[in-house]
């Protein structure tokens, strides 16, 4: 799953097995001992990085925390994930736009951020966007993680100014 990571980050979910199987160091055959096909494979890797990701978020988040601080950890800790791991933040969000991602994988990922889109939701309970579906509003979370994300990473000098302006904004955009 980590040589399939690197291979959609760098050609999408178009990256031959056979390449995944050469850049994990085993033949192309034997990935089908462990994946029934190479959606499967996909749907896996997708699984495993959005757990990673969600399991560093929520260690991050304390509940003891007021909102503002819990969903300023949760940011912190999602933009820190996807700085150090550009290569995995590029292939989930490769497999994140795939109709290869089953909805039933989709939903097991969402189920395990329920505590996260909770603390979302809570967050948006009196803004303007409090009657929207919590997967709306998470995933406008996401859209404004991934682009301070990209900008921190194209302006390193401002990373900081940039990443404390998401924050705000997001910030505004909830409550």
């Amino acid at each position: 799953m980590a040589a399939a990571a690197i291979l959609v980050a760098q050609h999408g979910v178009g990256a031959a097995t056979a390449q995944i199987a050469k850049q994990a160091g085993v033949p192309h055959g034997s990935i089908f001992t462990y994946f029934e096909t190479k959606a499967e494979l996909l749907n896996r890797t997708y699984l495993a990085l959005k757990a990673e990701l969600t399991d560093t978020v929520i260690e991050a988040v304390a509940t003891e925390q007021v909102q503002q601080a819990q969903l300023r950890r949760l940011w912190e800790s999602w933009i820190s994930w996807g700085v150090h791991y550009p290569v995995k933040r590029r292939a989930l969000g490769q497999l994140s736009v795939s109709d290869q991602i089953t909805p039933e994988t989709r939903a097991i990922s969402y189920a395990a951020a329920k505590p996260l889109v909770d603390l979302i939701h809570q967050v948006s309970a009196g803004g303007s966007l409090r009657d929207l579906p919590k997967p709306y509003v998470a995933s406008l979370v996401e859209t404004m993680v991934t682009i301070t994300i990209e900008h921190m990473s194209d302006n390193p000098v401002q990373a900081a100014a940039i990443s404390a302006s998401g924050f705000e904004a997001m910030w505004k955009a909830l409550t």
